[in-house]
């Protein structure tokens, strides 16, 4: 059990809550029902987004061992003071983005943190990235800005996507950590939600960063299976 971050949830509950008591017309932050037990993976995983309609959370790409310490928002294009995507990271997140175009997974928006690894692993995946301050780093924030930025990232999970698409989000491990509790490990690894109405939304599951290819080789094998039963029938 992590009591630092479920000390720093409670906190950050609070203080939404207080803040909303202080002012009107404002929405309430989106809110996690049921546990975060992962329900599905792999292929069932896989059906369930190329239907559309839930969020699927990144976190970064395998990244080099040394980097920033603190940078400053004016900073953040300066991705040479910055912890950035290694050689392999930038292979992984590409080996995703393939496996997401075979697998035919439609994605609509895509957001991500300022941190130039974030923004690189949303390219080299979706082709797109757009820098959310919802998604900015947690850990370098000061507490009252991580309580913003906590209750805007539940929002976008309680978000949904447009029609026949999935929403994406590239960020960091604290974001998840202190919005639903799950520390998101290995780096590249991603938690998928469900908006379901009501500023509510529910986990769904998750997928280690090779199991798209997994997947993406399953589907070719069975195309090659069904080709062959196909010829083999006349």
């Amino acid at each position: 059990m992590n009591i630092r971050g479920s000390g720093f949830r409670i906190i950050v509950q609070l203080s939404i809550g207080l803040w909303l008591l202080g002012l009107s017309g404002l929405a309430l932050a989106g809110q996690l029902v049921g546990d975060t037990q992962p329900r599905l993976t792999g292929t069932a995983l896989v059906k369930e987004l190329q239907k559309g309609g839930h969020i699927i959370y990144f976190r970064h790409g395998a990244t080099s061992d040394f980097g920033e310490k603190d940078v400053a928002d004016a900073d953040l294009d300066k991705c040479q003071l910055q912890r950035n995507l290694s050689d392999e990271g930038r292979a992984q997140t590409k080996r995703i983005g393939e496996a997401f175009r075979q697998l035919r997974i439609p994605t609509g928006q895509v957001y991500s943190s300022p941190y130039c690894r974030c923004v690189e692993t949303a390219r080299n995946i979706f082709g797109k990235a757009e820098k959310a301050k919802a998604l900015h780093f947690a850990i370098h924030l000061r507490s009252a800005d991580r309580v913003t930025v906590t209750s805007q990232l539940l929002t976008l999970l309680a978000t949904p996507p447009q029609p026949g698409t999935n929403t994406a989000m590239v960020s960091h491990t604290a974001n998840l950590q202190e919005a639903v509790g799950i520390w998101p490990k290995p780096e590249g690894v991603a938690h998928v939600f469900k908006p379901t109405g009501n500023g509510q939304f529910v986990y769904v599951g998750m997928m280690a960063p090779e199991a798209w290819q997994a997947e993406a080789r399953r589907l070719g094998q069975g195309w090659i299976t069904s080709l062959k039963d196909w010829f083999g029938g006349r």
